[in-house]
């Protein structure tokens, strides 16, 4: 039913996995900068120790004695922060939306600035699939698009189509659907080879045949 849908040229969105997979990176994210700064934070009080003139590192002396009240703003922030970040990554996906049609994939979203994008048929030079580590533990996957003409120095695919279960299945439909578009619009000659043309000089070739017969006839006489 999923890919039937999808060949209807009907809209399709992203599972809400997509959004517990960017949760999870939300989460990562947290606990990798909580073990870099309390790792750094316990290396300066552990090298001001040794500083027996208690003035001689003020900043390392400063953090061993305030060091209760920095990790209760520094967990005060994130308790602030996650519940706006999961709000905004909840609404994000929730703007994804892919359209397949005959000529074209449509790819929308955005959370401030609404971003629709037509990537031509015409202009498309590679389909492929891809999934990393949190994808294969979501069960989902993405189907990136790559043109000839991409804007400015953008790096990546032009466009993605993820947060998806059936990925390899939609980036091999359309592959097929490109396959027939550009077999619709080819002509006659980009469908046969063209003959080859004519040998040059081939008139001249004749004449020395007709010479070389001449002289051949006058000396068997």
């Amino acid at each position: 039913m999923y890919l039937e849908e999808i060949e209807k040229g009907k809209p399709f969105y992203p599972l809400t996995a997509l959004r517990n997979k960017f949760f999870l990176y939300v989460i990562t994210a947290f606990f990798v900068i909580t073990a870099a700064i309390f790792g750094l934070g316990s290396f300066i009080a552990f090298v001001s120790g040794f500083d027996s003139d208690p003035s001689g590192d003020e900043f390392g002396h400063w953090i061993s004695a305030n060091w209760i009240g920095l990790v209760f703003v520094y967990f005060l922030i994130w308790l602030c922060l996650i519940p706006i970040l999961f709000a905004l990554i909840d609404y994000y996906v929730r703007t994804m939306e892919f359209v397949i049609l005959d000529n074209e994939v449509i790819l929308k979203k955005g959370v401030i600035n609404k971003e629709v994008k037509h990537i031509p048929f015409r202009t498309i030079t590679n389909v492929s699939s891809r999934y990393g580590i949190y994808d294969s533990f979501f069960r989902i996957g993405t189907c990136e698009i790559e043109t000839a003409g991409k804007s400015g120095q953008q790096m990546g695919p032009e466009g993605k189509i993820e947060g998806i279960r059936n990925f390899i299945e939609v980036r091999d439909l359309i592959l097929d659907m490109l396959r027939q578009f550009r077999g619709q619009y080819a002509t006659a000659t980009e469908l046969e080879p063209p003959p080859p043309p004519p040998s040059k000089g081939s008139g001249f070739h004749m004449e020395m045949l007709a010479e070389l017969q001449e002289i051949k006839r006058i000396l068997s006489k």
